[in-house]
């Protein structure tokens, strides 16, 4: 990598390199050298689990890179916004200025293209990252000036945190996520696992932690997704890395502050290999009775070690920076139960 690529998620302080600011850029690097409290790559910004893969991807593969600098002078040429508004602003202004000659932005900016006055779409921003190809098609039909502007890129996962360890050797446990989902399908999908003589574990998003969420993983012998729609889906590439094959409730549908979406999806990287996709209670009921056959035997963690580590994430988003265009190519999305 021939650039030096500036990681944002944070505004740098108007604070231009002098003596001053030099003897405490000097102190800080002793700190961090000492292993101080102060470990600015454990404070991941943004979203944090985007913001770690990304610079615990290129850490791993060797590549140098400034995160969050604390002095104007040490931003570099390229510049990735991967969120905020305010650095995405000071950004801006500085390829307006001729400071930087490459700025990318996203993917955790903005929900919609339209937010902030369509500052994504601003004619400086070479490229604005979307986690999936969905979410580009749904960011050009709201800002068109986004055409040809788009690139999708997937963070990736710790397939050495998530590592595969799993003891359901007689386990019953079957893992229910749910999320972004009617209750009364939770329900009903809760009642529906038990049924079939399976042990169902309920995780909901945003009341678990990472510990507890792979202890989960680590028991279940497949998972059942609940989530009416996902960008990326991260939480679902953590079962996959821990060898748990999903059945996600992929509904094809969503509207959202009143616009309904043409194309969406649950699982934009979900295949053969990491499991199915289903709509109904009927064709989860339907699965469910052939589980054995066609979801138990799969594999998915090599999927994750072929597709979606840190380390390819942070290769491809290089790729992309270096050639202008992604190297990850999403997988075929997988039919209906």
């Amino acid at each position: 990598m021939s650039t030096m690529v500036t990681v944002l998620t944070e505004p740098v302080p108007r604070v231009h390199q002098g003596p001053i600011a030099s003897l405490v850029q000097f102190f800080e690097e002793v700190r961090e050298v000492l292993g101080s409290v102060h470990d600015k790559a454990k404070c991941y910004g943004g979203h944090a689990a985007v913001t770690r893969s990304l610079l615990e991807g290129l850490t791993r593969i060797g590549v140098q890179y400034q995160y969050n600098p604390r002095f104007i002078a040490q931003v570099g040429d390229t510049i990735l916004v991967l969120a905020g508004i305010a650095p995405l602003k000071q950004a801006i202004a500085w390829k307006r200025a001729g400071r930087i000659s490459t700025l990318l932005a996203g993917p955790n900016i903005v929900v919609r293209p339209t937010d902030y006055d369509g500052l994504i779409a601003a004619p400086e921003i070479d490229a604005c990252i979307v986690p999936s190809q969905w979410v580009g098609t749904a960011y050009v039909e709201d800002a068109p000036t986004l055409a040809g502007r788009i690139k999708v890129w997937a963070a990736g996962v710790d397939e050495r945190y998530w590592n595969g360890l799993r003891q359901h050797a007689s386990s019953k446990t079957v893992l229910l996520y749910q999320k972004s989902a009617p209750e009364e399908l939770g329900l009903m999908c809760e009642r529906l696992i038990r049924s079939m003589g399976w042990s169902p574990v309920r995780v909901v998003y945003g009341r678990y932690t990472k510990d507890e969420y792979r202890k989960v993983l680590a028991s279940s012998v497949f998972a059942v997704f609940l989530s009416r729609s996902e960008s990326q889906g991260l939480a679902l590439a953590e079962a996959w890395a821990m060898n748990v094959p999903t059945l996600v409730w992929d509904p094809g549908e969503l509207t959202f502050e009143g616009r309904r979406y043409s194309t969406v999806s649950a699982c934009p990287y979900l295949t053969s290999e990491t499991g199915l996709t289903w709509e109904t209670v009927t064709e989860l009921e339907d699965v469910l009775t052939h589980v054995d056959d066609v979801v138990i035997s799969r594999a998915p963690r090599q999927w994750v070690l072929d597709h979606m580590t840190d380390e390819i994430a942070a290769r491809n988003l290089l790729s992309m920076i270096e050639t202008g265009h992604l190297t990850f190519h999403s997988p075929c999305q997988v039919g209906r139960w």
